[in-house]
């Protein structure tokens, strides 16, 4: 293992007190770095770290131009303190404006449910009682305004339901199939979800005013995890075969899909990596020849660049946009022999 394989895999094990070279985000404990989702001022990064043990923690850290400061654990009401914690699962976290983050908390094996957390308080909080909506409530998504789409499985085989800005709540599916990943339309007059059909995923889009919904995609395979940029939807799609994934986009329900991107290395959570402008998209490639690069493509195919490092296996790519920079969020492991992923934030700007 090289030197900087040797530092980045002893600060994941070790936490604070090893070196960090630029651009590593360091967290105490150790456990795979996942899902990095930025805040909508670029000024935090929250991701999970997963130890392959049946508990998925998460780490918030404040984060200037491509220096991020020790990350700091987020925990849940009755669970243990930031230096332990176990039994614990912590993940799909989304941001509203005023940098509160919106996440998806089990504590101690119950029921998966909604919590907020700002960075520099205490414990995270839960944001809906079960008073309100009983069960297990999962994958929130944040509009610009605010309000949050999520799934409740207290219907249905788990239906979307909407918290506006003051705090209402509506529900706006009612099948008997499961939907997965609402995401909004940044006005919040639409949201796109998948639907389980015949053993696949399909895409739809609904109206929230009316609930009157279109087909956005279906057919074989899977398409899943869809994202609004630029008023087009892109979205993960494995219909070339069973795990064998690209990004594709759609101008508008049922028009014909074309590949942003072909043999993705799919993230674990995430939706594809957009940035908030609706310019760039990255990605990494499952071809492990290709694994020591991320890519970023201009939506409208002016351009598109490789960003190259010195790891093996990256992945999970998150983008952000702020003060006119562009930063690139992703995973990687240090070296091909080494034990766990780590996150690593850089400054992309001069090379788009």
């Amino acid at each position: 293992m090289g030197q900087i394989g040797k530092i980045a895999l002893c600060a994941a094990l070790f936490g604070v007190g090893a070196p960090a070279f630029a651009g590593e985000v360091r967290y105490v404990g150790e456990g795979h770095a996942y899902n990095p989702m930025w805040s909508r001022d670029g000024k935090y990064l929250a991701f999970e770290v997963n130890q392959l043990a049946g508990d998925v923690e998460m780490f918030v850290s404040e984060v200037t131009g491509a220096i991020a400061k020790d990350a700091v654990k987020v925990t849940l009401p009755g669970g243990t303190t930031a230096y332990g914690g176990k039994n614990q699962v912590l993940e799909n976290a989304t941001w509203v404006k005023g940098n509160v983050a919106v996440f998806e908390g089990s504590n101690q094996g119950g029921q998966f449910r909604l919590y907020t957390y700002q960075p520099g308080g205490g414990a995270a909080t839960e944001l809906i009682p079960t008073t309100q909506v009983p069960g297990d409530l999962t994958f929130p998504h944040a509009a610009d305004n605010n309000s949050l789409a999520f799934v409740s499985d207290a219907t249905g085989a788990g239906d979307v339901r909407i918290r506006n800005p003051a705090g209402a709540l509506s529900q706006i599916t009612t099948t008997s199939a499961p939907e997965v990943f609402p995401t909004w339309l940044p006005d919040a007059t639409e949201m796109a979800f998948s639907r389980k059909t015949n053993n696949t995923e399909d895409l739809f889009e609904i109206i929230v005013a009316t609930k009157a919904e279109a087909t956005i995609s279906g057919g074989g395979g899977d398409q899943t995890r869809p994202v609004y940029a630029a008023g087009k939807l892109l979205f993960f799609d494995d219909s070339r075969g069973d795990n064998v994934w690209d990004v594709v986009i759609v101008d508008s329900p049922g028009a014909t899909k074309r590949a942003m991107a072909k043999g993705i290395r799919l993230p674990l959570r995430s939706r594809p990596a957009v940035s908030p402008d609706g310019k760039y998209l990255a990605f990494t490639y499952d071809d492990p020849t290709k694994s020591g690069k991320v890519v970023v493509t201009a939506l409208d195919g002016s351009a598109s660049v490789d960003i190259n490092t010195q790891f093996t296996a990256c992945g999970e790519p998150a983008l952000s946009f702020a003060n006119g920079r562009y930063i690139l969020a992703y995973t990687a492991l240090p070296s091909a022999n080494a034990a766990w992923r780590f996150l690593y934030v850089e400054d992309i700007t001069d090379k788009l």
